[in-house]
């Protein structure tokens, strides 16, 4: 839009320029450009003809402003979108810094917490119902492999405390 309108400023303003330079005056005129005769015309129509190149003028004018403003405001768009990424940016690094103390601050809390498993060895005589004395109840031996289904078993794994399953 914006060389559009250029073209159009410059153009009315070469063609009333042209106008201009060759006006001979009187009621009725020959307009000749450049070795030729193009029309005549009398007062009136040159008068109308000036007021259409002032307005394709006019309109070239409004068109260079308007893609200006335009401009401006994609410009202001783009340096406040470019603030809110940095704004975000900054947030985001905080809440990761934040998140990796806190990690950090648990994990130390989990090894200082943490003692080494104590378990007695599991034994074939251990995994067998010890016989109660007469009118008690059969009782599991503690070291029992396997636990009741509302009770929570224990897992054995071969990761050491202080480490993690995904390193």
């Amino acid at each position: 839009m914006l060389i559009l309108g250029l073209l159009l400023v410059v153009l009315s303003g070469a063609a009333a320029a042209l106008l201009i330079a060759y006006n001979n005056g009187g009621a009725e005129q020959t307009i000749t450009m450049f070795g030729r005769d193009l029309a005549n015309v009398n007062a009136m129509e040159a008068y109308l003809a000036g007021i259409a190149t002032a307005l394709v003028f006019l309109l070239g004018l409004w068109m260079i402003l308007s893609a200006g403003r335009r401009a401006r405001e994609n410009r202001s768009r783009y340096r406040e979108a470019r603030k809110e990424a940095s704004v975000a940016a900054k947030e985001r690094d905080q809440l990761a810094e934040q998140l990796r103390h806190d990690e950090e601050q648990r994990h130390e809390h989990d090894v200082a917490a943490r003692t080494p498993m104590q378990r007695e060895p599991v034994n074939s005589h251990t995994d067998t119902m010890v016989t109660p004395p007469a009118g008690q109840p059969a009782v599991a031996p503690a070291g029992a492999r396997h636990a009741a289904p509302n009770e929570r078993q224990q897992v054995i794994t071969n990761i050491t405390p202080g480490q993690s399953p995904t390193r």
